[in-house]
């Protein structure tokens, strides 16, 4: 019988523990807390998130809807993204423009904001590389009183339907 050296036994143990992490982290958020068992509900859940695919190889827009669970407003004061040098909240003008949001973006209490073509997105600007559909999109939100919250967005074709955003369980 032929047995293999001890360094190919330690690498193989090694690739086999650094594939568990990665299946680990390719978990969204939100699933991984959902299996767990939890009475309490996040007081901010995000859903439907999604970017849509680029046209340009400049910037893109995340879409996405915020629950607010809990009796007190939060506010939604900055956002970040690894796909591009900077991201920034846009919002609706009265006159049906965009414009960037400094003052952040406030979730009353028991209520929920979509962040939908034509009414507002994060906007991300100078990709470091090309987004196409399949790819998936990291962003942290920061909220006021919940602090940050990680989404993991698809990037669905130009043509494709929007995933539609569930509330809370």
């Amino acid at each position: 019988m032929i047995r293999p050296p001890l360094s190919l036994l330690v690498a193989g143990l090694a690739v086999l523990i650094g594939m568990a992490g990665l299946v680990r982290g390719s978990i969204p958020q939100t699933a991984a807390a959902d299996s767990a068992s939890s009475v309490q509900t996040a007081p901010i859940v995000v859903g439907g998130a999604y970017v849509r695919e680029p046209a340009t190889t400049v910037n893109a827009a995340a879409y996405f809807t915020i629950f607010n669970t809990s009796d007190t407003p939060d506010v939604l004061t900055s956002v970040a993204s690894g796909a591009g040098a900077a991201a920034s909240l846009h919002s609706e003008t009265a006159s049906g423009g965009m414009k960037i949001t400094s003052a952040g973006l406030t979730i009353p209490a028991k209520s929920s904001i979509a962040l939908s073509p034509g009414k507002g997105h994060v906007m991300i600007e100078k990709l470091y590389g090309t987004l196409t559909a399949g790819q998936t999109v990291n962003l942290q939100l920061t909220f006021a009183r919940a602090g940050e919250v990680l989404v993991t967005a698809p990037v669905v074709g130009l043509l494709a339907p929007a995933p539609t955003a569930t509330g809370p369980k």
